[in-house]
């Protein structure tokens, strides 16, 4: 695996004040080859001005072609943490918004209650490749709490899943669950069917941020988890699960043996997988490995560290819960995101920055 380039898809050096901290990075190929990212931009990771941006990648350089969604509903004024496309039958673009209720509160993460801004999953459709947005409709997500994106829309031969998950008291008295779910669509319209993909039955581990891809050689759904142990108030290895695109079941989530956080899978379509994924051990990194086999075993000889940040914070050192969720809000770089760019080529997308006051969006096309 080779860098070949890399640069920025957004400068927040070159932004102008309250539009300089990018994160929730996306990629998406639509069919006819175009290529969009997504990002979130506001004044700080966790405030209550940012909205979704959407660039184009043409001619070898990133376009900006939307900045301003629609963040209020129900007469409520939001925070847009994340933007996700897909591609309806039509060939038109639709789009998942992760929105949450800052009518009350800007931090996402209230400890005393330990739960999180109320928030919806919302939809809107673009008839010209994203340049204008419509038809926002709120998604039923059945009153789970704090319903959140987690990475890229998958098209399958059946139909489409929209993963997200889901962090709260699910009943009156009890403890805040955490869960990795995805909502189906034959259409891509209707979004009815809520499916889990990933939920301890004890609630020790959660399956943080979960990120999926399909893998058209296996005909299965890799799945790949930011894995907490919250009895132990401290990161595990990355976990791994496979879904059935037919029945919409998946196997329990093992460990990789990779120490890391959020993780991409993406598929090379002939038993390979790569895993590009947030390495908050020190030294601070984004990595990408490769598996032969699968996601069976990785090559950790053949590691290729795409960005070094060496003086972050280790995700090793043990803290409290609450401390933790604080801490995030520190961390200036993150959220993986990864496509086949060509045949032999990815294309990756991650945040990164001198300080969480100034984190630009950046990419990077790795040969393989």
């Amino acid at each position: 695996m080779k860098i070949e380039e890399q640069g920025f898809i957004f400068d927040s050096e070159k932004a102008e004040q309250g539009k300089r901290v990018c994160i929730f990075t996306g990629l998406f190929k639509h069919s006819t080859g175009r290529i969009f990212s997504t990002f979130r931009i506001g004044s700080k990771k966790d405030s209550t001005d940012g909205n979704g941006v959407i660039a184009e990648f043409v001619d070898g350089k990133w376009e900006i072609i939307f900045s301003s969604f629609q963040s209020e509903f129900d007469g409520k004024k939001g925070d847009i943490k994340a933007v996700e496309l897909f591609e309806r039958p039509d060939g038109g673009l639709s789009c998942l918004l992760s929105w949450f209720d800052c009518s009350k509160s800007s931090k996402l993460y209230d400890a005393a209650s330990d739960t999180i801004l109320p928030g919806n999953l919302i939809i809107a459709d673009s008839s010209d490749m994203g340049k204008t947005w419509t038809n926002y409709r709120i998604v039923d997500t059945k009153d789970l709490p704090g319903p959140a994106l987690t990475g890229p829309v998958l098209k399958l031969p059946g139909g489409y899943l929209v993963f997200f998950e889901s962090y709260g008291r699910e009943k009156n008295g009890e403890v805040s669950c955490h869960a990795a779910r995805a909502l189906f669509s034959k259409d891509g319209i209707d979004f009815h069917k809520i499916i889990t993909v990933a939920k301890h039955p004890e609630n020790t581990l959660y399956y943080w941020d979960q990120r999926n891809t399909f893998d058209w050689c296996s005909g299965k759904i890799i799945s790949m988890f930011w894995t907490y142990n919250r009895k132990e108030e401290k990161d595990i290895d990355i976990h791994i699960a496979h879904g059935d695109p037919e029945s919409l079941t998946w196997s329990i989530p093992v460990s990789t043996g990779i120490e890391g956080q959020i993780a991409t899978p993406v598929s090379l379509g002939d038993g390979r997988i790569l895993c590009f994924y947030v390495h908050r051990h020190h030294p601070g990194s984004m990595r990408l490995i490769i598996s032969e086999d699968n996601g069976k075993t990785w090559e950790h000889n053949q590691e290729l560290i795409v960005y070094l940040n060496p003086t972050e914070k280790s995700s090793s050192e043990k803290s409290s819960y609450a401390q933790y969720w604080e801490d995030m809000n520190k961390w200036n770089f993150g959220h993986p995101s990864g496509i086949l760019f060509d045949r032999n080529r990815v294309l990756l997308a991650y945040y990164a920055g001198i300080d969480a006051s100034s984190l630009s969006a950046r990419y990077c096309i790795i040969s393989i």
